[in-house]
């Protein structure tokens, strides 16, 4: 099971960037319902928690913007006052009984809550890149990976055959094969993956992807740690540390440059593009246990129009769809 489960969280990268419409002369993208179909054809019936990042602690903070984030956004959030936050750190694995120490993605979920009563979500994963280019991909390959009924486990023709057509929905999951995973959900960068279009106090609108850094630097697992750990770790070293002082994260904007493609989340943008630090993100209070203020929300709403607004990204744009479908079923 822990295999099957492997599988599922590297195809899908946890939902963080999840689908959306296509355009041209292609076929119409699956719908939200069947995308959470996909993903119960691997888990079975999903009722009581997320399709994927099942495992998560909720959390509290603010956000402030800088005079930086002020000048590039006129959405709310960076007009440049503290910003509560309600937060969900999660981890990739498809129960809340998975390990901590696998390498999966952790995320880094975020609604914002502006005095005025605008709310913005966003939710971010701990590797650069998403795991599939387009929505038609993302279900394909969900679908190669159903168990077969009689071995528990999926046909590797079906797997093998899904990958060598659709070599690009494997990017995410060599990079997480190639590094370590992280020591703390306050020590690793959790990146945004999708494009999303920003309207600046100039009017000029720009494309970019986000990152939140942690301000203490990143931290990660040994291999000896990988296999000595206890399962559940990362919820308690969490409060440890946000009890000694804010966990802390600035938000930074790398702009795309010519040339560079906006539409597909697997394929990170060159490191020599340009950035800026728009706001910093506090994490002041993580809850004593299960449950929290996070476990209700499905972190939909996606854009600020018409300072923060989708992307074409195939990806993005039905991605409130499939958290909708999700949350309506766990509340049946």
């Amino acid at each position: 099971m822990p295999r099957l489960l492997s599988t599922v969280v590297l195809a899908a990268g946890a939902l963080a960037g999840l689908l959306g419409a296509s355009s041209g002369t292609r076929a119409e993208p699956p719908s939200a319902e069947t995308i959470v179909d996909a993903f119960e054809a691997v888990l079975g019936p999903i009722r009581t928690h997320r399709p994927s990042h099942a495992k998560g602690t909720c959390a509290g903070g603010h956000f402030t913007a800088t005079p930086e984030g002020t000048r590039l956004s006129v959405a709310p959030v960076f007009n440049g006052q503290r910003v509560a936050t309600v937060i969900r750190f999660g981890v990739g694995v498809g129960s809340p009984a998975g390990s901590d120490t696998g390498r999966t993605t952790r995320s880094l979920s975020v609604r914002f809550e502006t005095p005025s009563g605008d709310t913005w979500d966003m939710a971010n994963i701990s590797a650069p890149v998403f795991g599939s280019p387009t929505p038609e991909a993302l279900v394909q390959g969900l679908l190669a990976r159903r168990p077969d009924p009689v071995t528990g486990q999926p046909n590797p023709q079906a797997v093998a055959a899904f990958v060598a057509a659709n070599p690009a929905t494997t990017l995410q999951a060599r990079w997480l094969a190639a590094t370590l995973p992280p020591a703390s959900w306050a020590a690793t960068p959790y990146w945004g993956v999708n494009a999303f279009r920003f309207q600046g106090a100039d009017s000029e609108v720009r494309h970019v992807r986000w990152v939140f850094e942690p301000v203490a630097g990143t931290q990660r697992l040994t291999e000896e740690q990988t296999r000595t750990l206890p399962a559940s770790f990362l919820a308690d070293e969490l409060r440890q540390r946000v009890a000694r002082a804010p966990v802390e994260f600035d938000m930074v904007l790398q702009f795309a440059g010519p040339g560079d493609d906006v539409t597909n989340p697997t394929i990170a943008w060159p490191d020599d593009r340009p950035r800026a630090v728009v706001g910093r993100l506090a994490v002041t209070e993580v809850a004593p246990g299960p449950g929290g203020a996070c476990d209700p929300i499905s972190f939909l709403q996606l854009d600020m129009a018409p300072g923060v607004t989708y992307s074409d990204d195939p990806t993005l744009h039905a991605r409130t769809g499939a958290y909708a479908v999700s949350l309506s079923r766990r509340l049946q």
